[in-house]
């Protein structure tokens, strides 16, 4: 039966985890099948390499996170890869690279939408074939006004060119308060647009267009050309020329620049987004002069951007943190442009409720189209890394131009930005504004003129972490360095405990202050108490510890603040948090260790509270530009939580879950095989307890209203990391412990297990409190010797009973199974011992619980120790005639013909003398069954009687006369003497103690060792 359950179990167990793999293999496959697929079509080899790497691993980033969840309606997306190779022009036999991948994507007739394509002559050209068959395309790159003209099936998640021409022009005039520029673009659309719009806004400003030099993409000879335009052409008018625009892309533009600056040619340079991009920064690597200058060739030039990264918001620092962690380089701009495209599109693709079915292809691009095309509205946009991403009319994303200069080979922000204005009724004085020049007019829209102020900190130490109040001391360096108005005294820093206190030192002179052309910068050192988690998002098993801030009274239309990405040595190799590691800023003593650091401006909203000139504020708010410094802090420990990852947490709850169920089936029928069971249980519950607990940290963080019912998950499953432990270690005890010592000794007693588990989780407690709760283990023992003396007082009866069975378990006087005389009480079998008391049962069959600390006090008799053999002696009475030899003779042969008692140690008869009646003989014997004394007893009377009726000897009787004298028969009595004999007659005589006509029941007994 045994072998059948065996195999029955492990027949059952094999096809279960059969049928789960078939089933996820299914499910996987299903998912493959029913999967959604996205294309992305850009350059993936030649010169535009590294912009399309960028953009498609961002992009995979985002899916991997996305399918890690579950995918879009639970199916995974799937992204196909095509190479245009930036070929967007017609040759003489075949169509462009790009017109042939838009070809081989409607031929495969599984993608759902493009992203793409990076130049905007291959998004135009390839775009009429999208609109032919109806695809939807996002492009993260093209800003040529053409690739979303006319063409409602393609989107732009980027500003254009006529944006950005109109930017550039407008900050020569009102910013670098230049009137002359110079134009040298290329004949591809993205660099003959943006200076078409370049040259005709700057003519609208007043400013002489000196020169305009045009140069052919396709031209074999470019190099050649390129080098007769910079040195017989822009060279000798270098002085008249001004600031020199270059609309080109970026291979072109690395041999433009190279050219001028070899040429010693040191007129400002701008430029629109190409020379922000991977390819233009590298491109200057292998060149000698900057091998040996770093930052030669690209220095101070002006770029039109869409992005830089030191004043982004928070996403955005967490993206390049995250991409550089997993692709091992740096994002630029494209990277950003092409996660969030991807986002955008997945929401689409999700509020559009899609059935992805080849069936129903045609119907999904179209509700996918009109689904993105319905982002119009800021309600509707997608907070992502690179802002809020929606679409106007034209499907153009309705972003801002930022302006980046080269310092040290980093692109940072320049000390003047111009940020659109969203409506002229935001500003009561705007009449006023635009002449102060504090808001641009530009075509017809307003601009902000806003200053920027780079912003550092060094931490110089974290101490006095008091992680159960949430609050730590922080000393750092704090520095500005700005152009214009800005006052370091009216700084707020919002997290601290007393922001009066981390003020003052605003209010007194700065450790440094210097002034040099037109920019101030000054150095403060702050000490003061901050508020920990101040940041209303969760970091597994982290705490937040920072700085944030911003100003009283200028908000984000006057001021941004961005990371001095050069001062802080954010560019350097060695990362920031192997830096404050390495200097100690949080003491390695403190248990704690700097997981990771992030410097990053983001907004703060706040009640205008009626003043006027805010009161045409959106919903009466207020933004202010607020920088944050935040270090995120783990325990210094190693640990395997958290390390699950998320898709495949589902599979091991599950997994684990069957495992734990079969093993307690087949605990109860295998008990020689609980041992090993254990292990396999407790890997299992860890894992059931790792998977579950990722599974509830990833869908819970993604929602910000549930952080608090986060938090009090996460205690929960700390919680039961350590009572789950103290149960299996309570287990093992059970298993490799008091089994085994009961299979070698015998019963264990309750109170030592019970005890002994006490203990366990007295100490897991102990641990939730000291490590879960984070009290400190010295104020724990404090409260609890407290809580233990007043404990103590209403329960010390328990408390000395409790300390009476830990000395009896220790002593053993008595074990269970033995037989014992406790005090005054009967003989009587011990069954059970626990923390309290001691409970017998008597002969009677009636339980007596007795209190330890009664027992232990008591004179205790035990019947088995050493060994469970003991002696009886009753007592025989005989009349004195009969020889004793033959009387002890006759005795002994009764004893030695019962079958109860022991005949090794031998009975032994004891003639004890005469008395008065009779002659006495101890009968004494052994046995081996004290429960069963009184039946042994009663064989050895009987056989006594029976050996003694055989030899004639009669036992002994105390015998009493009494005598009544009556008188004469006719004589009469008075009632007195009548009831005096009356009682005499009825009166019985008591005969002597020990002299009986049967045997004596109250024999003497006491306890012998065994003769060997």
């Amino acid at each position: 039966m045994k072998k059948f359950f065996t195999e029955t179990l492990v027949r059952g167990t094999i096809l279960l985890l059969a049928v789960f793999l078939v089933a996820s293999c299914n499910s996987s496959f299903q998912q493959e099948k029913d999967s959604i697929h996205i294309a992305f079509a850009g350059p993936l080899s030649g010169e535009g390499a590294a912009a399309g790497r960028l953009m498609t691993r961002a992009i995979q980033l985002y899916l991997n996170h996305l399918n890690e969840r579950g995918g879009i309606n639970g199916k995974k997306v799937q992204l196909s890869t095509f190479d245009d190779q930036n070929d967007c022009l017609d040759h003489a036999n075949q169509p462009a690279t790009a017109k042939q991948v838009a070809n081989q994507i409607v031929e495969d007739n599984q993608v759902l939408a493009v992203i793409g394509h990076w130049y905007s002559s291959c998004s135009i050209a390839a775009g009429e074939i999208y609109k032919k068959y109806h695809i939807p395309a996002i492009t993260p790159g093209s800003e040529n006004i053409k690739v979303t003209q006319d063409n409602e099936w393609y989107f732009r998640n980027i500003y254009n060119s006529n944006a950005s021409g109109q930017f550039l022009a407008n900050y020569v005039k009102k910013v670098f308060r230049q009137n002359t520029v110079t134009i040298i673009h290329e004949s591809a659309d993205y660099g003959s647009y943006l200076a078409s719009v370049f040259e005709e806004t700057s003519r609208k400003l007043d400013m002489e267009v000196k020169r305009v030099w045009k140069f052919e993409n396709a031209d074999q000879n470019l190099d050649d050309h390129l080098r007769q335009l910079v040195n017989q052409e822009l060279v000798p008018i270098r002085k008249e020329a001004g600031v020199i625009l270059l609309a080109v892309q970026a291979q072109e533009g690395v041999k433009l620049v190279k050219l001028i600056k070899e040429a010693e040619i040191t007129n400002p340079i701008i430029a629109g987004s190409s020379f922000s991009e991977d390819t233009f920064q590298h491109g200057f690597d292998q060149f000698p002069l900057e091998k040996a200058n770093p930052g030669f060739y690209i220095n101070d030039i002006y770029v039109a951007t869409p992005l830089i990264f030191d004043t982004a918001n928070q996403q955005a620092q967490k993206f390049r943190d995250e991409y550089q962690q997993v692709y091992q380089e740096e994002p630029d701009w494209s990277a950003a442009y092409a996660y969030d495209t991807i986002a955008i599109l997945a929401e689409a693709i999700k509020r559009a409720n899609l059935e992805a079915k080849p069936e129903t292809r045609s119907l999904d691009r179209k509700k996918l189209r009109d689904t993105l095309a319905s982002f119009t509205k800021s309600e509707d946009a997608i907070l992502g890394v690179t802002g809020y991403n929606y679409f106007d009319d034209q499907r153009d994303a309705q972003k801002a131009v930022s302006l980046g200069v080269y310092k040290n080979r980093n692109s940072v922000s320049a000390l003047t930005q111009l940020q659109v204005m969203r409506s002229p009724n935001d500003m009561s004085d705007l009449a006023d504004a635009v002449k102060r020049e504090d808001v641009l007019q530009i075509n017809d829209k307003y601009m902000y003129k806003t200053n920027v102020v780079y912003t550092g900190i060094e931490l110089r130490e974290i101490s006095d972490l008091e992680i159960p109040k949430l609050i730590c001391t922080l000393d750092f360096y704090i520095w500005f360095r700005f152009q214009g108005k800005f006052e370091p005294q009216q700084i707020q820093f919002v997290n601290a405990v007393d922001p009066k206190e981390a003020e003052k030192s605003f209010k007194e002179k700065p450790i440094t202050y210097k002034s040099k052309d037109n920019i101030t910068y000054r150095i403060y050192r702050v000490k003061s108490r901050f508020k920990i988690d101040f940041l209303p998002e969760y970091a597994y098993k982290q705490h937040v510890l920072g700085i944030r801030f911003h100003h009283r009274d200028l908000t984000r239309n006057n001021l941004i603040y961005v990371t001095d990405v050069l001062g802080l040595g954010l560019s350097e190799e060695t990362p920031l948090v192997k830096r404050m590691n390495k200097n100690q800023v949080l003491s390695v003593t403190s248990g704690w260790t700097i997981d990771n650091a992030r410097f990053f401006q983001d907004t703060a909203k706040k009640s205008s509270l009626g003043e006027p000139k805010y009161l045409n504020a959106p919903q009466g708010l207020v933004e202010y530009s607020q920088f944050n410094a935040v270090m995120w802090i783990m325990k210094d420990e190693f640990t395997f939580r958290g390390k699950i990852p998320y898709q495949y947490s589902y599979h091991l709850v599950a997994l684990s879950g069957i495992l734990i169920f079969l093993l307690a089936l087949a605990g109860r029928k295998f008990k020689p095989f609980l041992k090993y069971f254990w292990f396999l249980q407790v890997l299992c519950a860890a894992v059931l307890l790792m998977s579950g607990e990722v599974i509830v940290v990833t869908h819970l963080a993604e929602r910000a209203n549930w952080y608090s019912y986060l938090i009090s998950l996460i205690l929960i499953f700390d919680i039961l990391w350590w009572v789950i432990g103290a149960f299996f270690l309570t287990t093992a005890a059970e298993r490799f412990v008091w089994t085994p010592l009961e299979q070698q000794i015998g019963a264990i007693p309750n109170i030592i297990r019970h005890f002994f588990a006490l203990l366990i989780y007295l100490s897991t407690i102990i641990a939730i409190v000291v490590f879960v709760y984070e009290r400190t283990f010295t104020s724990l023992l404090a409260t609890s010797g407290m809580l233990a003396m007043i404990i103590g007082l209403a329960v010390k009866i328990n408390i000395a009973n409790i300390f009476s069975g830990m000395v009896i378990n220790i002593e053993r006087p008595f074990r269970i199974g033995d037989w014992v005389r406790v005090g005054a009480f009967e003989e009587a079998e011990v069954i059970d011992i626990n923390w309290r008391a001691t409970r017998v049962q008597t002969r009677a069959n009636a339980v007596v619980s007795l209190s330890n600390s009664v027992a232990i006090e008591s004179a205790i008799t035990n019947f088995y120790y050493p060994t469970n053999v003991f002696w009886l002696w009753p007592t025989v009475y005989v009349h004195p005639k009969h020889s004793p030899e033959r009387v002890k003779k006759v005795l002994l042969d009764a004893l030695l013909s019962a079958n109860t008692i022991l005949k090794d140690p031998a009975p032994v008869i004891i003639f004890t003398g005469l008395n008065e009646w009779a002659a006495s003989y101890w009968v004494a014997f052994c046995a081996d069954d004290y429960e069963r004394k009184y039946y042994i007893l009663a064989e050895v009377w009987h056989r006594i009687w029976i050996h003694l009726e055989r030899a004639a000897i009669q036992p002994a009787v105390r015998r009493q006369e009494i005598q009544f004298f009556r008188g004469e028969e006719n004589s009469q009595m008075s009632f007195a003497e009548e009831d005096f004999f009356n009682s005499l007659l009825e009166e019985t005589p008591q005969p002597r103690k020990g002299v009986t006509y049967l045997p004596d029941m109250n024999s003497h007994d006491s306890k012998v060792k065994r003769r060997p």
